[in-house]
């Protein structure tokens, strides 16, 4: 089941981000999801009664920009990501969708080229250790 998150869903996702993003400096503080959950879209997805990962989306004026994409180690490789990018895409009110993602994260990019997104530019620097590419669709 995917829905929209709210903030009784909080614990879980920090949990969840903690354990996809553990060593990552761009993981997001319990006070930053608390603020998504009120500010953005953040969906969610259950697996067997449980929350397996979220996607969330930041909507800009023109276009939805996806900041994060977390599926708990538990539960990978069911196709819970593509589950929930699909559905994204198809309940966002916008055409358009914007991503950033590591150049090494191959996994991530094959997800997103599968849904039709395409590498726009790299981004020299863009995360501490590596490069990062803005993907569009």
């Amino acid at each position: 089941m995917i829905e929209i998150a709210t903030t009784k869903d909080l614990n879980t996702l920090f949990d969840i981000e903690n354990r996809v993003f553990a060593n990552d400096s761009f993981a997001l503080s319990k006070n930053s999801l608390r603020y998504h959950l009120s500010n953005n879209i953040i969906y969610k997805i259950e697996q067997d009664e449980k929350i397996a990962g979220y996607i969330l989306w930041l909507k800009r004026k023109n276009y939805y920009r996806l900041y994060s994409l977390a599926i708990h180690p538990d539960f990978r490789g069911l196709g819970l990501a593509s589950r929930l990018l699909e559905y994204s895409l198809e309940n966002l009110d916008k055409e358009k969708f914007s991503l950033e993602v590591k150049v090494s994260n191959l996994d991530a990019i094959r997800l997103y080229k599968k849904f039709g997104f395409k590498v726009s530019r790299i981004l020299k620097d863009y995360y501490e250790d590596i490069d990062g590419y803005l993907m569009v669709k």
